[in-house]
């Protein structure tokens, strides 16, 4: 592009008078001197273009926890309870009724969560009506008013904690530590030496693996990546003595490091949940567009993801089966995701987040092959506690360790559901005739008084039991199957 104003651009015009911007040997000398005076005083020219120490630095000491600005969150988990099932045993019954009868007749006392499932009319208040409704439950009455559909099929959660799915969960939020590293110092040992470079270098030649921190402060230039360029800019600190540090595009919150708290940030800004002065509304502005939107979210979560491995949903630095178990608790919404992690959910890169993603990311990690498919507990055997185990975690009652959640899914369809404990419990049934629900190998007098039982509401039978108990498959346990 040609250069207009030719005049003005060699000279200062301030409206009056022009004068020649002209620098001789004297005035590049005077320079010259001026430049080693201040080198021999300490002047540090390159901290005019950031701080070289990652200064308030926020890190959860749990990697349990997700750090959000300055807070260390986590989601616990309770077991939901189940709406009338007062004693919490798993089960609506008699002894639910009894108990809460008691505690009406102030003979006896409930904890928080008995009374919270005692309130099956959900008024707030643990009245007669409650009890009528559970009396009324247990006498073979479930429907006929919309308190009596939900007992004993309806979840409830303990105070302080939400229902999703059929998961409580209640945010845990604690201050996060904080800390001051300087940038090039791997080994956080307060000092930049041939020790950072090394550890750095095996770490590029990915015979080591970094912790979060230590990944903040090996991406010397803040470009959001470790890369050889931050090896040599370690190397000319050490060598030179010259400090480094520039601020980097994205760098919202202004702690030095562009990641996906800089994400957190700029979404809120946008909700008009958090406030930003100038500099950060610069930072801000990823695309230079002038404006702050969702544009620069997406743009930013590129740039951060671009960081990670993909497949690296923890941000931890590796891919591993602690990856895979969040990506599955994610498909089944029990912990939630921000945007960097769930672009590195993409196993498969098909722009879709979803059970394929879970079956790619299984197949890179690898999986225990020591047990059978359907061996939940991991004892050499697939039985009907197998099969209670996995209902159990469905009921959010249990959790189970990522090599259980493989053996769980039976159907291989990377989701643990009722669909896998029906498949399990009628592969397991078919290795019996029908009737033996005490699954001895014969059928006897005990297996028909078994049944009788049941179907007195004496006793209950797990799903595998209930298979066999419908000795004439009209799907219904009666009478009819004791004849």
């Amino acid at each position: 592009m040609a250069l207009k104003n030719k005049k003005n651009f060699s000279g200062i015009n301030n409206g009056k008078n022009k004068y020649p911007l002209y620098i001789g040997g004297a005035g590049v000398l005077v320079v010259l001197i001026l430049v080693v005076v201040l080198i021999i005083n300490g002047f540090d020219f390159k901290s005019i273009m950031g701080n070289s120490v990652v200064e308030t630095f926020y890190y959860c000491d749990d990697s349990t926890y997700t750090l959000e600005l300055n807070k260390c969150i986590k989601s616990d988990t309770s077991a939901a309870l189940i709406l009338g099932d007062v004693n919490l045993d798993g089960v609506v019954s008699d002894a639910d009724l009894i108990l809460l009868n008691n505690y009406l007749a102030k003979t006896s006392e409930l904890t928080d969560n008995q009374l919270i499932a005692s309130d099956v009319n959900s008024d707030g208040i643990i009245s007669v009506g409650d009890s009528e409704n559970i009396r009324l439950y247990v006498n073979g009455h479930t429907t006929g008013s919309e308190y009596l559909a939900k007992i004993g099929t309806s979840y409830v959660c303990p105070k302080d904690y939400e229902l999703k799915g059929n998961i409580c969960v209640s945010d845990i939020t604690v201050d996060a530590k904080s800390a001051s590293y300087k940038r090039g110092d791997v080994n956080l040992d307060g000092n930049i030496d041939k020790q950072d470079v090394d550890l750095l270098s095996s770490y590029l030649n990915k015979q080591t693996n970094f912790s979060m921190i230590q990944m903040q402060v090996a991406d010397y230039n803040s470009n959001g990546k470790i890369e050889i360029n931050d090896l040599n800019d370690i190397n000319e600190f050490i060598n030179n003595n010259i400090d480094n540090n520039n601020s980097s595009l994205g760098d919202v919150n202004s702690d030095k490091v562009v990641n996906d708290i800089d994400v957190k940030v700029i979404k809120k800004y946008i909700e008009g949940k958090y406030d930003l002065n100038s500099d950060q509304i610069k930072n801000a502005d990823i695309n230079s567009d002038g404006i702050v939107d969702m544009f620069d979210v997406t743009e930013l979560v590129n740039k951060v993801s671009s960081f990670y491995q993909n497949g690296d949903i923890n941000l931890d630095g590796k891919v591993d089966i602690d990856d895979l178990a969040m990506l599955q608790n994610g498909l089944n919404g029990i912990v939630a995701v921000n945007d960097v992690q769930l672009k590195l959910c993409d196993i498969n890169l098909d722009g879709k987040i979803d059970n394929e993603d879970a079956v790619t990311l299984r197949g890179k990690v690898g999986t225990n092959q020591k047990y059978k498919i359907g061996d939940v507990n991991m004892d050499g055997r697939i039985l009907s506690d197998d099969v209670s185990i996995i209902e159990n975690y469905i009921l959010g009652k249990t959790t189970l360790t990522i090599d259980q959640m493989t053996l769980a899914d039976y159907n291989k369809d990377s989701n643990i559901n009722n669909t896998d404990a029906n498949a399990l419990a009628k592969a397991i049934a078919s290795k019996y005739k029908l009737g033996d629900v005490d699954m001895d190998g014969s059928v006897t007098i005990v297996d028909v008084n078994l049944i009788s039982k049941y179907v007195s509401k004496l006793i209950e039978f797990d799903t595998t039991q209930k298979i066999l108990a419908d000795v004439n498959k009209d799907g219904k346990i009666n009478s009819k199957d004791i004849k």
